[in-house]
């Protein structure tokens, strides 16, 4: 009985072992496998941002312009501050829980991390209204159409929950005075994470990306940072 117990421990272990080995792999292939922007016939007039924090992305955007309004979906009146001089919006996805219960790193658990891989969480959108974008290695700039950006408005937009034509904001979750967070459509898990998001995003309308990535700095590394504009 023993060594069947043994035998089934080592064969689990193994797999594990096999099934991260894969998942690392296929993150590294994909992940370098840079999908070709496609031109558009259209002017490239409008830039958006790719931000991240070296873990996470978050696509930001004019938070005025005619090609589309953001007032259904985020409003800077569901900030803890109002941010009235924002300029931009940046928006990111992920999985609710670890949004609203990690803020450090510090406070992630091992049951939060193993609920958000596994998709058993909702989701939620993590909206910041920016006066300002920075510009730094962490910051890659992406000039669009007006085409183009009125379509990822669109799709982004799609990922908000909405009940009688309005998002539903998350009350009292912030973490400054000029962010909010709202319901969100869709399941994370560990081949669909917020930087799989962005990505995936980013290439629907040709701006360009990767095949396939979970991680932040393959996305990151598609895109010129805001630091060298000059590779564009």
């Amino acid at each position: 009985m023993m060594r069947k117990l043994i035998r089934y421990a080592l064969y689990l272990c193994g797999s594990l072992l096999l099934a991260v080995l894969l998942y690392g792999a296929a993150a590294v292939l994909l992940g370098n496998w840079r999908i070709q922007v496609q031109n558009d016939a259209e002017k490239a007039d409008i830039t958006v941002y790719l931000i991240s924090n070296g873990a996470h992305t978050d696509i930001a955007m004019p938070l005025h312009h005619p090609a589309f309004s953001w007032a259904r979906y985020a409003s800077t009146q569901d900030t803890a501050g109002g941010s009235p001089n924002a300029r931009y919006i940046a928006v990111g996805w992920g999985d609710r829980k670890f949004y609203l219960e990690t803020p450090t790193w510090g406070d992630l658990t091992a049951a939060t991390a193993l609920r958000a891989i596994g998709g058993l969480n909702q989701t939620a959108l993590h909206v910041s209204f920016l006066d300002d974008v920075p510009e730094n290695e962490r910051t890659a700039a992406i000039t669009v159409s007006e085409r183009q950006y009125r379509q990822l408005a669109h799709n982004i937009a799609a990922d908000f929950q909405q009940e009688n034509g309005r998002s539903l904001p998350i009350r009292g979750a912030y973490y400054a005075d000029n962010d909010a967070f709202y319901e969100a459509n869709g399941r994370y898990h560990l081949f669909n994470t917020c930087n799989t998001w962005s990505n995936r995003h980013l290439k629907q309308i040709g701006a360009g990306g990767v095949a396939w990535t979970p991680f932040a700095h393959d996305v990151m590394n598609a895109f010129p940072s805001t630091q060298r504009k000059d590779e564009r």
